[in-house]
């Protein structure tokens, strides 16, 4: 085989209507989980709920999101990975225009809730698709277009809330709408794709979490910040004088940090150690969500902080997926994609709780949990890496 058709293998070797389904897939739904976690926690707080209340609303949605993993397998046993991608897509425009049709507070706990159960679909399938379509040699690079393409999601789903505003539920009627047309189009690329990852088993989960503990830790860290951040920063921000507008706008300067830096972050997965690229970002992740406690609204350094805070966070996901796909194969993958779903949502759900009540009794405090993790997490993977 010459170089150049040796350069050329691993684009060869991976199934690019695959990565293409699922990239899009998560791209959307990131929009609809983007949108929803900063516009409920503004309206909440409008109606002067507590922190506390916000937590537990948007560990509602964690908690579908791991409740999903222990039914979802079962339910979608003889459906095909694109069909339960787009199922889910359908769910989640429906659990949207719900929250449209009512501002009743039961009613989005059980909404918030229904939206986790239809995103896991993603996650699990999604992800488990992702590695088996793609070669070892341009993981990296696809683990950073697959979360790039998450971001650009959360950069779009923010941007609604000054577009449509906060005072009906315009921005959710149109998030709903968007991807309802984008699950049509999901149906028919998805018949392309040339393969399958293995569908996940019950069973296998708690053999995966004793073969691969860090990488469990890896992804319940990402949850508790991104779950924590997305839902709180918000409130935090318009507690200290900004406008509901700046707090999206954070949101979205956030995500903007993750899509400049997750191709970049790609690349260097394929060309360094991977667990030495995950624990750079959650050192980073702590180093500057530290510093964004002390910074104030009309700084310049809110905004650059912001980036660099999304791209570090994210970063640790990214990392945590290429490192998935090198190490495990065939059940074992899909294993860890259910895994990773399960993580996340606890991680998810411990985050917000635990930051809400603590804002409760020490206001302006919201970014210390997130450095706290972010640093400790970062000595643990340095002294406990596989």
């Amino acid at each position: 085989m010459s170089a150049a058709q040796s350069e050329h293998q691993p684009i060869m070797n991976t199934d690019w209507w695959s990565v293409g389904t699922v990239t899009i897939g998560i791209t959307v739904f990131a929009i609809a989980q983007g949108l929803t976690y900063p516009l409920i926690s503004l309206l909440l707080a409008a109606r002067d709920l507590s922190d506390t209340t916000i937590g537990l609303n948007a560990a509602a949605f964690m908690l579908g999101l791991g409740v999903s993993v222990l039914v979802v397998p079962r339910l979608t046993r003889h459906l095909r990975a694109g069909q339960v991608i787009v199922a889910g897509l359908l769910g989640a425009a429906m659990s949207l225009g719900g929250f449209a049709a009512t501002d009743n507070l039961i009613a989005w706990f059980l909404l918030r809730f229904a939206l986790g159960v239809c995103v896991n679909a993603i996650y699990v399938f999604g992800e488990a698709w992702l590695n088996a379509a793609t070669a070892d040699a341009v993981r990296g690079r696809v683990s950073g277009v697959y979360s790039a393409g998450m971001a650009v999601g959360f950069v779009i789903g923010p941007l609604a809330i000054p577009l449509f505003g906060i005072e009906s539920g315009l921005a959710f009627a149109a998030c709903a709408v968007l991807v309802s047309c984008v699950a049509f189009g999901l149906a028919m690329m998805s018949r392309r794709a040339k393969l399958e990852p293995e569908k996940p088993e019950l069973s296998d989960l708690p053999r995966f979490a004793r073969t691969a503990p860090m990488l469990v830790f890896l992804v319940v860290a990402f949850g508790c910040i991104d779950a924590s951040v997305l839902s709180l920063s918000p409130v935090h921000l318009t507690g200290v004088g900004a406008t509901a507008a700046l707090a999206a706008t954070f949101l979205a300067v956030m995500h903007l940090g993750m899509i400049v830096a997750q191709p970049i972050l790609g690349v260097a997965l394929d060309r360094v150690d991977r667990w030495h690229v995950a624990t750079g970002c959650l050192a980073a992740t702590g180093l500057v969500f530290l510093a964004l406690t002390f910074v104030s609204i009309d700084s310049p350094s809110l905004w650059r902080l912001a980036a660099l805070g999304g791209a570090a966070f994210l970063g640790i996901y990214t990392s945590a997926l290429a490192i998935l796909g090198q190490d495990h194969k065939g059940p074992a993958l899909t294993a860890g994609a259910a895994a990773f779903s399960l993580a996340y949502a606890i991680g998810g759900v411990i985050g917000p709780i635990v930051t809400g009540a603590l804002v409760s009794f020490f206001p302006g405090t919201t970014f210390i949990p997130v450095a706290i993790i972010g640093l400790i997490g970062a000595a643990i993977v340095l002294t406990r890496r596989p």
